[in-house]
């Protein structure tokens, strides 16, 4: 009964493990003065050694969509002429990761292991990195990064989504 307990437990954990969260950060220029801000310019990648997801179009306009709908939620404007007062920058990227866990699960006769068990699991881990630079002086004044599992393709737009929504939460700085 014990052991079957004991890899009940293991089980919940490795579901809840694989289902992890959006982790987001931020950080932050505390000269700037945020409340000047109020209209945006996207800068123009060209970079040629960008990774796959910067050069994939859907991507790209996935990401573009979500800053601009909490842009606007923010009560901040797309600039309509070459003067705006903050410009952002993002960059996508992707790496391969596995984990890798041992479980100890049966002891026999005077506390001696007598099982393990050994889980693998790859998985893809996306990053998404959004940059406000301030316009008149070209420093950097806020940055907000997101780390998530991706969960494929079917789910993208989504997962972008989710991942800006958390990340612009923190913005602007209080």
């Amino acid at each position: 009964m014990k052991r079957l307990m004991m890899l009940g437990c293991i089980g919940i954990l490795a579901v809840s493990t694989g289902c992890s969260t959006i982790r987001v950060e931020t950080d932050f220029d505390p000269d700037a003065d945020f409340a000047s801000l109020k209209t945006y310019k996207w800068i123009e990648h060209t970079k040629k050694t960008d990774s796959e997801m910067m050069k994939d179009p859907l991507i790209r306009t996935h990401v573009i969509n979500a800053v601009e709908n909490e842009m606007d939620a923010k009560g901040y404007f797309k600039a309509v002429n070459e003067n705006p007062d903050f410009l952002i920058a993002f960059y996508a990227g992707s790496r391969k990761k596995v984990d890798v866990t041992h479980y100890h699960y049966r002891y026999g006769r005077w506390g001696r292991l007598r099982g393990r068990d050994i889980s693998v699991r790859k998985y893809k881990e996306g990053t998404l990195i959004v940059d406000i630079i301030d316009a008149r002086t070209k420093q950097l004044a806020w940055r907000g990064w997101a780390v998530s599992v991706l969960h494929g393709r079917e789910n993208a737009a989504e997962d972008i989504q989710a991942s800006v929504k958390k990340m612009l939460h923190r913005y602007p700085p209080e």
